[in-house]
């Protein structure tokens, strides 16, 4: 039984924690009604679909299609390093850094996995993920935790964009420099053509990709993208539906639950007030809670102990650098890489070399975040 709890550990490390802090909660409120309203189903469904119809585009080939005109337009290891990263921190910037990531880092183990380099994988992936934290920080609909503090905060574009343009121009020359820094090794395109004969399959998912696009920016009802998503896989590929991450989506609602849960404790309210005193204790508050809760619970949890808008959207996408699950967008890079079966070393390799970089990307950006006016 031990062997086989820590054989999951190992596994899905995330998904434990995440189930773990969960129940933990559950101890301290006991279930009830308002779990129901934990649980932020438009986003769960989002996430589905947008696996959905990647799984589409990949079983369709057009994501090795993509792969190979990466690689002959790379030629090497350093400008496919500097054209991922731009590509990803520009892309978050529209679409926000979940989608950049649930689009982009299944074309990148593609392209890695034809090159066969297993440390070239993990630094790409590392640099996509702080690439997409970083660069969905300066629009409103970059991430989730920046929609809600602009709409709720009732912010004007000039704040909004004099809280975060400091911190984003920082990360972006510091994601550069290490892009620069990546070998100048040839790279050999060994794909081969594949896909399914079905010609339906990538129409379908590029409809449900910007399907769901229009979901995250509100357009569509999350009910009826889930219901036509279904009725459309369903009699053409019903296999794909299989083949989504579902353990991704019970790891977002583990943390909805936990972060509800937590958020109606009365010691909780308390040591927030605290916290929040000042200017630059916002911005730490913002920083060290989402390392252990993530940035958008987080914005969510301390918004309700302070008007401090422009200081708290500094703080918490500052912490979406940090931990594994700082930002639930780290995750999905996590999910999908292991998704691909790699050695114990390699797993261990990938959270060293994330945790080494955000750490260094977090000191920066906490930097940099207490130190530039507003």
């Amino acid at each position: 039984m031990a062997g086989n709890v820590w054989s999951f550990w190992r596994k899905d490390p995330v998904l434990v924690l995440s189930g773990l802090l969960a129940l933990l909660s559950m101890l301290w409120v006991p279930p009830d009604r308002t779990y129901a309203s934990y649980l932020d189903f438009k986003v769960l469904i989002c996430l589905f679909v947008l696996m959905l119809a990647v799984e589409l585009l990949r079983e369709a080939g057009w994501l090795d299609a993509a792969a190979r005109l990466v690689l002959r337009r790379a030629g090497c290891q350093r400008r496919l390093f500097v054209l991922l990263t731009a590509f990803t921190f520009f892309l978050a910037m529209l679409v926000t850094n979940d989608v950049a990531l649930l689009t982009l880092v299944p074309l990148t183990l593609r392209i890695s996995g034809a090159a066969g380099d297993a440390r070239m994988t993990i630094r790409l992936l590392v640099l996509q993920t702080l690439a997409a934290n970083i660069g969905s920080m300066l629009t409103p609909v970059g991430n989730p935790q920046n929609l809600y503090l602009y709409t709720h905060g009732g912010m004007t574009w000039p704040a909004f964009w004099g809280a975060v343009w400091p911190v984003g121009l920082a990360g972006f020359l510091g994601l550069g420099l290490l892009a620069l820094l990546g070998p100048d090794r040839p790279l050999a395109d060994v794909l081969e053509q594949t896909g399914s004969r079905k010609k339906a399959v990538p129409i379908v998912g590029l409809i449900l990709f910007g399907a769901a696009v229009l979901c995250v920016f509100g357009v569509l009802p999350a009910w009826l993208l889930l219901a036509g998503a279904l009725l459309a896989v369903l009699p053409l590929r019903s296999a794909s539906l299989v083949r989504v991450d579902y353990a991704l989506l019970l790891t977002f609602a583990f943390f909805f639950v936990f972060v509800g849960n937590i958020s109606r404790l009365e010691a909780v309210a308390r040591l927030a007030e605290g916290m929040l005193a000042s200017p630059a204790q916002v911005i730490l508050a913002g920083s060290l809670v989402s390392q252990v809760i993530s940035n958008v619970p987080a914005a969510i949890l301390l918004s309700g102990f302070t008007d401090r808008w422009p200081e708290l959207l500094r703080g918490v996408n500052v912490g979406g650098c940090g931990t594994l699950v700082a930002s639930l967008a780290s995750v999905i890079t996590w999910r999908l890489y292991s998704r691909t079966a790699p050695a114990p070393g390699e797993r261990r390799r990938f959270l060293l070399v994330f945790s080494g970089l955000n750490a260094l990307f977090l000191a920066l950006l906490l930097a940099v975040a207490l130190l530039a006016p507003f």
